[in-house]
């Protein structure tokens, strides 16, 4: 009994008086370590947690070609819309014109006579000018005019009253002529409408064009009825304005070779008319520029009148401008 009361003691732990800390330690050795717990969810503040935005995608979207941005007044282009620059032009030109007939005198509605000399003389060799300006990127403003002359003779085949003068059947007549003409247009890109300008593309062209005829009939022999000196002689001058309309399609053979051919016209039912066409290739080097090819010119003043003008004047053209 005594030892059991003595062992008793040994074996119970000692009461722990009320208020002092437990050692842990047999709770450590019993008790597994617990697994980690989630972090804490934040304090509630009366507003719900933002929303993250996923990560932005590095790869850059497809984009739509852009259209080339207006050049700024007063810019030129980074790329030049003419592989050489335009500016205030002159030049002149040898006009090598056909000995042809030359142009005919008929006799209009108000002639007191059905008459006509046919083929006034044989052409002679003219000269042209020619001057440009550009107005916008796409028009340019065109002038060109020429003059040429011719003379002949020819024996009249019947009676003629022309201009107030009284021919008659075998005259010898001695006749010479003068055509002086001169178009101003605007010369403006028609197809394809891109800059650079295309290797083909087409002009348009806008304009009016003069033209006036001079015609001088002599016959020095005639000796009139009652006439003590010989000779009888008339003269007459015609002119017509009218609109000039047409196209001249331009093929770039190279950097500095143009090829052009341009043709335009106008008529009047039972009237005037004008029309004209040429086919050329220049060559340009800096500021001057070569060129040469055919030129023709047709033409009828208004058969209204007493009498009128009608023919074409054709030959070939060589000239030189200058590129201000």
């Amino acid at each position: 009994m005594l030892c059991g009361a003595m062992l008793l003691p040994l074996s119970l732990p000692a009461a722990v008086p009320s208020g002092a800390d437990v050692p842990a330690v047999a709770d450590e050795e019993q008790t597994p370590p617990a697994a980690p717990s989630a972090p804490s969810a934040p304090a509630a503040t009366g507003q719900a947690p933002a929303a993250q935005a996923p990560p932005a995608d590095e790869t850059p979207a497809p984009t739509r070609p852009q259209r080339p941005a207006p050049v700024p007044r007063g810019q030129k282009p980074a790329i030049p819309d003419y592989p050489d620059p335009r500016g205030l032009t002159i030049g002149a030109y040898y006009f090598g014109t056909v000995p042809g007939e030359g142009p005919d005198l008929r006799a209009g509605k108000q002639a007191p006579e059905n008459a006509a000399i046919r083929g006034l003389g044989k052409e002679r060799n003219g000269l042209g000018v020619f001057a440009s300006i550009p107005v916008s990127r796409t028009t340019e403003i065109r002038f060109e005019g020429f003059k040429t002359k011719g003379n002949g003779n020819q024996t009249l085949p019947v009676d003629n009253f022309v201009f107030g003068t009284q021919f008659y059947k075998n005259d010898l007549l001695s006749n010479n002529y003068r055509i002086l003409s001169g178009k101003v247009w605007v010369d403006d890109l028609f197809w394809p409408h891109k800059f650079p300008v295309a290797k083909l593309r087409v002009k348009a062209i806008y304009g009016l064009r003069y033209l006036a005829v001079k015609g001088s009939v002599d016959a020095p022999l005639q000796l009139a009825s009652g006439a003590t000196i010989p000779g009888a002689f008339a003269t007459g001058n015609k002119q017509v304005v009218l609109p000039a309309l047409g196209l001249a399609p331009e093929y770039a053979l190279s950097r500095h070779v143009l090829l052009r051919i341009e043709g335009s016209g106008f008529g009047l039912p039972h009237g005037s008319a004008l029309w004209d066409g040429e086919g050329t290739v220049s060559y340009r080097r800096g500021k001057l520029e070569f060129f040469g090819g055919g030129k023709v010119v047709g033409f009828k003043t208004s058969p209204k009148k007493d009498y009128y003008y009608s023919g074409q004047v054709y030959g070939g053209i060589f000239g030189l401008k200058y590129h201000w």
